[in-house]
């Protein structure tokens, strides 16, 4: 079974190794609120880009040094490539389709790890080395995206920044 619903909650089933365990994706089938949203993209965007809202338009995330506070608070990752000006699906809490394109330092997403907004807009970085997050490795804050469900799945669950400096 990969999906079900106990207490008005839904599941997503995830095995890390040999256990398995079981994901909680927000409200369940009564009450649940829209996993996935339309934006308009504010730059060209590629499918599984970390974004951020700014006005009307999303926009590439970053936690690099020297960048503005309302670039580290990214909202969900894209579903689809888009054009500026275009409409595109961002993934606020359900599962993400990752590609290598979309990482720092990896080829492909490890299982069981957490990913983070990069110092690279719009990219993800591992929680784990060599991604190198650190106060002194050009990082102004961390902002949690999701966990990693296999090597090109990640679990979209974003949280709010925690200041680095």
């Amino acid at each position: 079974m990969t999906d079900r619903a106990i207490f008005n909650r839904r599941y997503t089933s995830f095995t890390p190794g040999t256990t398995q365990v079981w994901l909680v994706n927000g409200a369940g089938v009564t009450t649940s609120p829209a996993s996935t949203l339309d934006f308009t993209a504010g730059a060209d965007l590629v499918q599984g880009e970390v974004v951020y809202v700014s006005g009307a338009y999303v926009l590439p995330a970053s936690t690099a040094s020297g960048t503005a506070p309302e670039l580290w608070s990214a909202i969900g990752v894209t579903s689809e490539a888009a054009s500026s000006a275009a409409q595109v699906g961002v993934i606020l809490d359900d599962i993400a389709v990752i590609s290598s394109g979309n990482l720092i330092h990896e080829v492909g997403l490890t299982p069981g790890r957490y990913y983070y907004v990069s110092n690279v807009a719009g990219k993800l970085v591992s929680s784990l080395p060599p991604s190198g997050i650190s106060a002194s490795g050009g990082y102004v804050a961390l902002t949690a995206v999701g966990l990693a469900l296999s090597t090109s799945e990640l679990h979209i669950e974003v949280q709010s920044p925690v200041t680095l400096t």
